[in-house]
């Protein structure tokens, strides 16, 4: 008789990462509309743009878990119709329910404080349109909401990619050179070929999905490698080198354009100085997780794991925390309206946190934040 095959190891690094992930989320929310808003030539807007810019890191390491947990879940499964149908039924159905619901919620939040609500029909109205339509198909309700589109696409397009990988093994060297190239091709001719919406599409973070993959697909010769490098100091000197460079540019570049003085404009330069910075951060993040997972503290892995499973249901509810929080208005010097700012930070996560841990104890609470793991409480 045949032995069942033995089940994978869990990797709780990917929880580090997704908590990294929701918190880098937030600060990018939370920071966003003051960015825009301040004196491109003050102390503030520097320190705000700091904390902005080297926070987007978050979606691509989102795609990047993605693209490790699927391969490293599905690869070694049977290539099969049942297997196809079952991922569908597991992945699509659990977040599709929860992005309709709140799509609803936040289109009818903005049309309120649009339009007011003089009678129940006429507000019904604005769902009946082309303009709704349009915006629920691509996750355009609302800013936040194009990530779930994303991962929608990543999930329709990962058997396809799996197929292809378990049907030409050796493409799978060439995984993070073709995501590259993808990636290249899309976001440089994507406005010539009427693209409105360019990074709303899958094909703008395929580097960064196929690197997962590459992860996931070769994870035990991953980890042995970490593990026999964990201690060196020029591996983790040459990460924090680059992401530092990188980063610093990124920033100056930021700086530059919103006072008028553009540091390059070639769109190949601007796409380098993304990719270099996105992927470099996401590595270190990777070591970190990883550092984490070998290390004795055991409380900071009770909460990145608690914070990682309501990762979720926090990306979809923690805008409407800050929207209603900015209806606060703010007079005062910059130390108070960076005071004011780190409120917003701080209410957004813990509020939404809060909301969404005391949900996942109810049965049903996966039709509006998706699936929650049991947990035990912090200090547990």
């Amino acid at each position: 008789m045949s032995q069942p095959p033995a089940k994978k190891a869990l990797l709780t690094e990917l929880e580090s990462l997704r908590a990294f992930g929701i918190l880098a989320v937030i600060m990018i929310h939370a920071t966003s509309s003051s960015v825009v808003n301040s004196d491109p030539n003050s102390t503030l807007f520097l320190i705000l743009v700091l904390f902005n810019t080297l926070s987007k890191f978050a979606v691509p390491l989102f795609i990047l878990i993605s693209g490790i947990s699927l391969f490293y879940n599905y690869n070694d499964k049977p290539l099969n119709k049942q297997t196809a149908t079952m991922f569908y039924k597991k992945r699509i159905t659990k977040i599709m329910l929860p992005f309709l619901l709140f799509s609803f919620m936040y289109y009818a939040t903005i049309i309120y404080f649009r339009y007011g609500f003089i009678n129940f029909e006429q507000f019904v109205s604005y769902f009946q349109t082309w303009d709704f339509l349009v915006k629920l198909l691509i996750g355009k309700t609302y800013a936040h909401l194009y990530f779930i589109f994303i991962i929608i696409q990543c999930y329709l397009l990962f058997p396809v990619l799996w197929y292809v990988m378990r049907k030409w093994p050796r493409l799978v060297n060439w995984l993070i050179t073709g995501g590259l190239l993808i990636q290249w091709i899309y976001m440089l001719n994507a406005k010539e070929m009427g693209i409105k919406y360019v990074t709303s599409g899958f094909f703008a973070y395929s580097l960064y999905f196929c690197i997962g993959a590459y992860i996931g697909i070769n994870y035990t010769r991953f980890y042995a490698f970490w593990e026999r490098k964990r201690s060196s100091i020029a591996l983790r000197s040459t990460l924090i080198l680059v992401v530092a460079i990188s980063g610093t540019i990124n920033v100056i570049y930021f700086l530059r354009e919103a006072q008028g003085k553009l540091l390059f404009n070639d769109s190949f330069l601007v796409q380098i100085k993304n990719e270099v910075y996105i992927t470099s951060a996401c590595l270190l993040l990777i070591h970190l997780a990883l550092r984490i997972k070998a290390s004795r503290m055991e409380y900071l892995k009770s909460v990145l794991i608690h914070l990682s499973h309501a990762s979720f249901g926090m990306y979809l509810l923690h805008p409407m925390f800050l929207r209603y929080y900015r209806m606060m208005d703010v007079n005062g010097s910059p130390l108070v309206y960076g005071a004011w700012i780190a409120g917003g930070f701080f209410l957004a996560l813990i509020g939404s946190w809060i909301i969404v841990a005391w949900a996942g104890k109810m049965k049903g609470h996966w039709v509006l934040f998706g699936p929650i793991p049991k947990q035990k409480s912090l200090g547990q």
